[in-house]
């Protein structure tokens, strides 16, 4: 282990503690040459500077300079000290043993980096927000190495979601008490009175694409299915913003009927709706509640997978320069992937979707040989 200090003030009084693995850049901040010289000795050098705003700023300038650098194995480990102390301050006032405490669990360089941009100012509006997630890219963009950008990235970004899109509180459900097929009634409930209105209002002018469109038509329709599944439409709605006040106006719809009850906030087809999404089966009358809230849920999924699917391949692409052969395979992947979500999405949308969504789940495929015929 090595532990970096401010100061040669600091390391003396570390190595009269007993730490004799202190070093110390001797007046001036940590420099990229010297973080490559601390990675031929050990993989994670741990930073320990002072607890005061100055010690914080330099070791966010030592992460800064770091993160070009970064390699798989090498990083950085940084402990932060109680505000206003510096090592000799705190091994005085509480001893070695609490400095060794510090030492043995610093953060990682990622954690550091999400805490400092996290508090560097208040978080109160949405453009407070979206400036963090901005500073939090800008850093990401500077690491050179592709399999530790996109790591960073991703790990940033789930961190993001969580604190801007928290999980929404919503009330407990009552469960009706299950009747037999020939006591429940029509087939499909009665909308709520105003639901058209409701549909027409949330989707005026939100242009979507045909599944998109369709999957928030049978949101309208099936509202129990977007409380279920709030937390993957709220990442939905973060990778493709022009959705998001619809699905936000959705979700608060369905929060305002009746907990008891299954009605649709609409059984319209979708206003604003691409005309072809009204082919897809849990859209369709015919096609039963229960069938089609499990495609539905199914459509969801595979949304939200598409946009990660497409920034994944993206970056498949970019880093084809460097590492052709694994670009090549992970490209080969995710088309294989992208082909799948695009095969089954087309079969929601034809005919047999909801027949063959029960028969998946009900035999095996030996069991049962495609069949070639048309539906149409």
């Amino acid at each position: 282990r090595i532990v970096v200090v401010e100061g040669y003030m600091d390391v003396i009084a570390l190595a009269n503690a007993g730490f004799s693995e202190a070093v110390a850049p001797l007046g001036t901040a940590l420099t990229e040459q010297q973080i490559e010289l601390l990675w031929r000795l050990v993989e994670v050098p741990v930073l320990c500077f002072d607890g005061d705003a100055a010690g914080q700023r330099a070791a966010m300038r030592a992460i800064t300079r770091a993160l070009p650098l970064l390699r798989p194995a090498q990083s950085l480990a940084i402990v932060r000290l109680p505000a206003g102390l510096d090592p000799d301050d705190l091994i005085r006032q509480q001893g070695p043993g609490a400095m060794a405490a510090l030492l043995g669990q610093p953060a990682s360089l990622l954690d550091t980096l999400w805490d400092h941009e996290r508090e560097a100012q208040p978080l109160r509006s949405p453009e407070d927000k979206a400036g963090l997630k901005q500073r939090l890219m800008d850093h990401v963009e500077t690491i050179q190495h592709p399999d530790i950008r996109a790591l960073y990235k991703r790990e940033l970004m789930d961190r993001f979601s969580a604190f801007a899109f928290p999980p929404r509180a919503f009330p407990a459900r009552e469960r009706s008490e299950w009747k037999p097929r020939g006591e429940r009634g029509p087939l499909r409930p009665e909308a709520s009175p105003d639901g058209g209105a409701t549909m027409r209002r949330i989707m005026q002018g939100n242009g979507q694409d045909a599944v998109a469109g369709a999957v928030l038509a049978g949101l309208a329709r099936y509202p129990d299915v977007a409380l279920a599944h709030a937390d993957t439409l709220a990442r939905f709605a973060e990778a493709e913003p022009r959705h998001a006040s619809t699905i936000d106006a959705l979700l608060d719809a369905a929060e305002g009927l009746d907990s008891a009850s299954q009605l649709p906030i609409s059984n319209e087809q979708g206003p604003g709706a691409p005309p072809d999404s009204t082919r897809f089966v849990f859209l369709k009358d015919t096609t039963d509640p229960a069938t089609a809230r499990v495609i539905l849920a199914e459509a969801i999924a595979l949304l939200v997978e598409r946009p990660a699917l497409e920034a994944a391949l993206k970056a498949a692409t970019a880093r084809f320069a460097t590492d052709p052969e694994g670009a090549f395979a992970e490209q080969q992947r995710l088309a294989e992937r992208k082909l799948e979500i695009q095969r089954r999405l087309g079969q929601m949308a034809s005919r047999g979707a909801a027949l063959a969504a029960h028969d998946d789940s009900a035999h095996p495929a030996a069991d049962n040989p495609p069949d070639d015929r048309k539906t149409d």
